[in-house]
């Protein structure tokens, strides 16, 4: 069976650069791949290159978090973990694009500030390895400081780590599904469902001030809806924002049954 998919724009306009053309040319040119330094043709093809991969990110997360909503509507809350973790991936990967960074792999995640004389950087420490564990780890290194989701903890783990390791004892330490049941984190949300709230709760995590997301109650959702809100102002920064396609937001709209569930959550994306 034949799959034909299309990888990210940045890792093959810079795999060009450097005369890659297959993954064993890769392997055979690592050491030309950490070394070699961007010329200024070279950096302007690459960003555009970036900010198309910055759409297509953005797209993901928000689809992910269409689905992972729509799962919680439907009690199916392990999914909703996975999807809901999925799109603070997607996200954090569009923020790096939005300020002109590129996430590139060979062996591990580096990152490589998209400006003449750059090249790409990384460390020989493992927690870069891992393409998720990499990229989140650099976006840790860049920005601990000015992003108001790593600025609390949420039982010593900063917001990422959390969704992370939420997104693990579903997926990979749980010997299944616990539906009908759920982890003890959507207990709120479950009764949220019980009781109709569930779409001015939505609106109530968008609107808060960065308290509700280093909640536990409230975490699994508010980290994803703080970081699409931020993801949005960077998307609408650099002009991003409106060639999200009409296409794709009323896929997404459709996805999350925002009327019929009466959402009034970003109206800037669904609307």
């Amino acid at each position: 069976m034949s799959i034909n998919f299309k990888r990210n724009r940045a890792q093959t306009t810079y795999e060009q650069f450097i005369g890659v053309m297959s993954q064993n040319d890769l392997q055979k040119n690592k050491n030309v791949f950490k070394n070699h330094i961007l010329s200024q043709n070279e950096a302007s093809s690459l960003l555009v290159a970036l900010h198309e991969d910055a759409i297509d990110l953005f797209y993901n997360g928000i689809l992910s978090f269409s689905e992972g909503i729509d799962s919680i509507y439907n009690k199916r809350f392990s999914w909703a973990t996975i999807k809901l973790y999925y799109t603070v991936y997607y996200l954090i990967r569009t923020s790096f694009a939005t300020k002109d960074i590129a996430i590139l792999r060979c062996d591990r995640m580096f990152r490589l500030p998209v400006r003449q004389g750059q090249q790409p950087y990384s460390t020989g420490n493992k927690k870069y390895n891992s393409t998720h564990e990499g990229t989140i780890n650099h976006y840790k290194d860049l920005f601990s400081m000015s992003d108001p989701l790593l600025s609390n903890k949420i039982e010593d783990n900063d917001a990422f780590q959390w969704m992370r390791n939420a997104r693990e004892i579903v997926n990979y330490r749980s010997s299944s599904f616990r539906e009908p049941n759920c982890l003890e984190i959507w207990n709120y949300f479950s009764n949220c469902i019980n009781d109709n709230s569930m779409s001015q709760i939505l609106k109530q995590l968008e609107e808060d001030a960065y308290t509700l997301c280093f909640q536990e109650e409230y975490a699994i959702v508010a980290i994803p809806i703080k970081l699409i809100q931020q993801t949005i102002n960077d998307m609408e920064n650099t002009r991003l924002l409106n060639r999200l396609s009409k296409e794709r937001k009323s896929f997404i709209r459709s996805l999350i049954n925002y009327d019929n569930r009466s959402l009034t959550i970003f109206p800037k994306i669904f609307i």
